[in-house]
Parts: structure tokens; C-alpha cells; sequence
């Protein structure tokens, strides 16, 4: 049993979610025989990667959800328990993604496997392969998010590596090696390595789509991994060139409440889609963990509403800051909280939104953060992109230097991203304690990285759980 959980668990999930891979409208069904050797079947087993982001572990919820509740952004409204554990930090209450990564990792290798070892229509095979990397870097670089250090900010006695990379499909439980965890860099060099794979192999065939894997969706996922990296150089590059490759529109101050109504975000360079059949339902969804209305003009209260604004983060917005908007009085039970409204039933069914998982404006502050951290600075440039986001938010320019321009881009990194799921990793990342109401959790505190599952740490010795789990 040593070493085989994971891979059980993966190839079970591909196994066991087979029907569900293959129903893909137009064609209702296809033999499983030739799910990896036709156009058809390997277009379907693609889809079934990016719908594995769409599982409540991952961009389904967990990732924004959590990633505030772990934070200083939000704090519990005693609705339920529902989340109260992650919104205090307690031990073991944390993300928990692992698995369904792993999964969407399998497939997508699965279909590199394939398309490596078939003969395929040029365009088609290269794209196909491009969105394939890509997903397998987002997957990789989020599981480094959650249970490794970032080489920006480490505990050095408690950096036990970054998580177990597995590049070749498993379809038998005797093809998997021992998951021993790699250190940091290695595992940040196979990401560079597959989203320059990613950039190389995709065409122009979905230069359009917001829900595919673009050349511009890998730049701007590439300067995030980089930002994390402490690459601020690969940072500034990459930001930029996804800035000249995108389609997407910066939100003006006149059109930016009303942007967050619109199913599909005019900043979004990537974004999961979901159907209506793919609603997570009203347990899950983010709009049911953040809004205790059902829909933006719902005067009742509906269900949960357990994730609501901390009342002092809500004070770092001026009141002449276009983006306190975004935040209104509950109703019912919550009429004495403030709640985020980013997600609120924009598509028209209850509970139901797209996730931006890749937005302009978050290009815009990678890039700032990386010119102002960089080795030889870079101020002007910097502020010009800090300045596009305050000038946009109704903020007058400022002229900054040194730590205060950073401090002034990290305050405008919280207040434009905030409910996206990236406070808790900023504050991880630059190596901050979270300070909250609930208490104090200092970066060299144990529950800045999140336990892998026990029962992979049990079905083979050699992966090293995180410090004190």
C-alpha cells in the first residue's frame, strides 16, 4: 500500500467520474475504449479538467472563500458553523484542495501522454497541449500556495518542500514513484517549464474565449507565479506582455459596480465558467457563504451568509472609493454585518456565478509590486500602474517611494482584490502576521501552511506532513 493512496485516489477519480467526463453536449456519450485516442475523446477529457476547478475545494468557493476567511478581511457571522473554523484558524480548519488537484494534474496529464504519443492535426494538438499545461501549472502553483512556503518568505525549519510532482498520466497504481516533496525551486521551474509550453504550443483559435486557456490568461498566470517566486524581473515581463496579448477592458469609475452585475467580468482574462447544471448549490456557493441576499435587490434573508467584512478593513476604504460600493448592510439575521456583493446571482440563477480567476487590474499590481521590489526600482513606472488603480477607484495620484510605495501598492492590492481569494497568500507570501479578531497567527506559526491529507502521509512515509499536523 506504500506510496499507492494518491494515485488510488487519482485514478478512482478518473475512473469513477468517466460517465460524467464524457457527457459532453453535443455527444451524449463515447466509448471509453477511445476516450485518449480521438479528437473527440481527448476535447472531452479537457473539459472535464477545467471542470474539476469548478469543485467547491478549489474556485468553486475555497480558494476566494477561504482564502478571506483565513485572513484579516472577514470575520464569522454565527449564522451556522458553517466556516467558523477557518475563520478562527483552528487546527486542521484550512484549504483542502488536494485531492481534486491531483485529479485535474492526472488528466491533464493524461492528455499530454496522449497527444504526445498520437498523430493529431497540427493546430489543434498544439492548442490542445498549451490549455493542458496551463491547467497543469494553475493546479501546481495553487497546491504550492496552500502547502509549501513561497521563497519570497520561508520558515526555514519547518520548509519540509513544495508538493509531489507528477508529470506522466497514471491509469495503474504501479506506474506511480515514491511522493517525496521536491524543495521549492524545483517545483517552481516544472510551472515556468509548462506555462512556456502552454505560451509556445497555444494558437489563436481561442484568442477570444475568456473560459479557455489564452496566450494572454498564461502571461498573466506567469507573472503571478513569478510575483511569488520573487522573479520580479520574469514578473515585469510578463505582466507586460500579457497587457499587449489580452481582450480584456479596464473597468472605468462610471461602469465599475455595474461590471461585477455582468455575467462575464470585462477585466477577466481568464474565468471559470459554470452552467446552470454545474450550480454547487446554496451551501457552497459563493454567493450563499457571502450574501445573505439570494439576489442584488432580495430585501429577505436567504440561507448561510457566514463569511461577512471585518469592520475595520471595511474603514481602509475612503468614502469617495468607488469600491465600497461592492459592500452593503445584510438583511434579516445579518442587517448589523456588512457583506461583500462581487458574487450575487449575477447569471441569473440563484447561487450561480462565473469566477474571475485572472483579472486585469490584478496584472496591473503585479507589476507595480514587482517594479517597486525589484533589485533597482523602478518608482515612476511603478506608480503609474499603482495610479491607474486609485485614479480608477475615485483616488487621487500619489507620489511614492521606498516602503511607502510598496506599503501604498499592498494597501491597493487588499482593497481591489479583496473576497478574490488573495489576501491570505499576499500576507503569506511577504511573510506578515495575520492580525484578526480571533487572535494573532504569526508567520512562523504552524497553520500558515495547510496539513496534507493524513491518509496520503500514511500510505507512504516518505511524503513529510507539514510541521505539527
Amino acid at each position: 500500500m506504500k506510496r499507492k493512496f494518491l494515485v488510488s485516489i487519482i485514478c478512482l477519480g478518473l475512473f469513477s467520474s468517466c460517465e460524467k467526463l464524457l457527457e459532453i453536449n453535443p455527444k451524449q456519450s463515447i466509448d471509453s475504449s477511445i476516450a485518449l485516442t480521438s479528437t473527440e475523446g481527448i476535447s472531452a477529457a479537457l473539459t472535464s479538467v477545467y471542470a474539476r476547478l469548478q469543485h467547491y475545494t478549489l474556485y468553486g468557493r475555497d480558494y476566494l472563500a477561504l482564502a478571506e476567511a483565513l485572513s484579516d478581511n472577514m470575520v464569522h457571522t454565527d449564522n451556522s458553523s458553517h466556516l467558523r473554523p477557518e475563520a478562527t484558524n483552528t487546527r486542521n480548519a484550512h484549504l483542502s484542495g488536494w485531492q481534486m488537484a491531483y485529479y485535474a494534474i492526472n488528466q491533464a496529464n493524461l492528455i499530454i501522454d496522449a497527444l504526445n504519443n498520437g498523430s493529431y492535426e497540427t493546430s489543434w494538438k498544439a492548442n490542445t497541449l498549451g490549455q493542458a499545461y496551463f491547467l497543469r501549472a494553475l493546479c501546481y502553483h495553487d497546491l504550492m500556495r496552500a502547502y509549501a512556503y513561497d521563497p519570497t518568505a520561508i520558515v526555514d525549519a519547518y520548509n519540509y518542500g513544495g508538493v509531489p510532482l507528477m508529470l506522466v498520466g497514471v491509469d495503474d497504481v504501479g506506474k506511480i514513484a515514491a511522493l517525496e516533496r521536491p524543495a521549492l525551486e524545483k517545483v517552481y521551474d516544472q510551472i515556468y517549464t509548462d506555462l512556456d509550453l502552454a505560451h509556445t504550443n497555444l494558437t489563436s483559435s481561442n484568442s477570444t474565449s475568456v473560459h479557455l486557456a489564452t496566450k494572454a490568461a498564461v502571461s498573466a498566470l506567469y507573472a503571478r507565479v513569478a510575483l511569488y517566486r520573487g522573479d520580479y524581473g520574469k514578473t515585469v515581463e510578463m505582466a507586460t506582455k500579457a497587457l499587449g496579448e489580452t481582450n480584456a477592458v479596464f473597468s472605468s469609475q462610471a461602469n465599475f459596480l455595474a461590471d461585477w452585475r455582468k455575467e462575464v467580468h470585462p477585466e477577466s482574462i481568464f474565468e471559470l465558467k459554470f452552467n446552470i447544471s454545474e450550480n454547487i448549490g446554496s451551501d457552497r456557493s459563493l454567493r450563499s457563504t457571502y450574501t445573505s441576499r439570494a439576489t442584488y435587490d432580495a430585501t429577505a434573508f436567504s440561507i448561510q451568509a457566514v463569511l461577512a467584512v471585518d469592520p475595520a478593513f471595511y474603514t481602509s476604504y475612503t468614502n469617495d472609493d468607488v469600491r465600497r460600493g461592492l459592500i452593503r448592510p445584510g438583511v434579516g439575521k445579518n442587517e448589523r454585518f456588512l457583506e461583500n456583493y462581487k458574487f450575487i446571482s449575477k447569471s441569473g440563477t440563484l447561487g450561480l456565478d462565473n469566477v474571475p480567476i485572472l483579472r486585469l487590474s490584478e496584472v496591473y499590481l503585479n507589476r507595480a509590486e514587482a517594479l517597486a521590489r525589484q533589485r533597482t526600482p523602478d518608482g515612476n513606472a511603478a506608480m503609474q500602474d499603482l495610479n491607474k488603480i486609485r485614479n480608477r477607484a475615485g483616488l487621487p495620484s500619489v507620489t511614492l517611494a521606498g516602503e511607502s510605495l510598496i506599503n501604498e501598492i499592498m494597501l491597493q492590492r487588499r482593497l481591489e482584490l479583496a473576497f478574490e481569494g488573495h489576501r491570505w497568500f499576499d500576507l503569506k507570501r511577504t511573510g506578515k502576521d495575520i492580525v484578526k479578531g480571533s487572535g494573532t497567527i504569526a508567520f512562523t506559526d504552524y497553520r500558515i501552511l495547510a496539513p496534507i491529507p493524513i491518509r496520503e502521509t500514511i500510505a507512504d512515509p516518505i511524503l513529510k506532513q507539514n510541521f505539527n499536523y
